[in-house]
């Protein structure tokens, strides 16, 4: 069953494509998804095609003279109806992504947060709970489903892997802040040492360390998380040095050997 899933994203979106879209839209999480088993790395590709699909929703939003956040909001409807199966899955993309929900790689309802989290983004408010459920949602969202995609199903891991994924959200958000100022994109309601103090905080209740092996294998983010929180917005604009993707291979390779040894890999 999983094979033929993945042959349906390879019929609908071409060999090699849907791998290249994803390096140059999300180059981060790309590099992270290239340690994960080859049997998982198809859908998580999927599902960072799918999060690039509605961030990119965001943008008709900034421009508040012609349609205000409505335009957005309908594009994210669009995707919200094409998961609750109210509407043909007319795009590329939609068909494997259903594809992934049929096959139980990841729930439906992780997927639907995600969503939720870029509707938030449309409807800034100044309230940093709204702000953390977001991150929470939205870019911990896409970690837990990673972990979903590795068969992990302990609810307490897979709330640890929100926190690594709004752990690498807040670095992000705290590295390029300049630049997602002037874009209208939705930033932590405070400043700089505000937004730090929540992305470590959000990075010690990952504690990606002590995560079982197939969570160390989804929680790769947290090492750009930690040093993107350490370095701030000295480096917006810059591409990532040859040490943080260093840093990143040199976990992945021992998350990789431990999982293997764990007997947790597809054979």
């Amino acid at each position: 069953m999983k094979k033929d899933g993945q042959r349906m994203q390879q019929d609908a979106l071409g060999a090699g494509y849907l791998e290249d879209a994803v390096r140059r839209a999300d180059p981060d999480r790309a590099l992270c998804a290239r340690f994960l088993p080859a049997s998982v790395r198809p859908d998580v590709e999927v599902l960072l095609a799918f999060h690039t699909e509605l961030t990119r929703a965001l943008a008709p939003g900034r421009s508040a003279a012609i349609a205000g956040p409505m335009a957005g909001l309908i594009r994210l409807q669009w995707w919200r109806d094409v998961l609750e199966g109210a509407r043909t899955p007319d795009h590329e993309l939609a068909p494997p992504l259903l594809s992934t929900l049929e096959r139980g790689v990841f729930c439906r309802e992780t997927l639907l947060r995600i969503l939720a989290a870029r509707e938030v983004e449309l409807d800034p408010q100044p309230d940093v709970n709204v702000w953390r459920k977001m991150m929470l949602d939205g870019a911990g969202g896409l970690q837990r489903a990673v972990g979903e995609a590795l068969g992990v199903r302990d609810e307490g891991v897979l709330v640890r892997l929100e926190a690594c994924g709004a752990a690498y959200g807040a670095g992000a958000m705290l590295r390029h802040k300049p630049h997602l100022r002037q874009s209208g994109r939705y930033l932590f309601p405070g400043d700089e040492a505000g937004l730090r103090e929540e992305g470590e905080a959000f990075l010690s209740a990952c504690d990606a360390a002590s995560l079982p092996t197939s969570g160390q294998l989804a929680a790769l983010p947290a090492v750009l998380a930690e040093r993107d929180l350490k370095r701030g917005s000295t480096q917006a604009g810059l591409r990532r040095g040859l040490g943080d993707r260093l840093a990143v291979m040199r976990a992945g390779w021992k998350a990789t050997r431990a999982f293997q040894r764990s007997g947790a890999a597809d054979s």
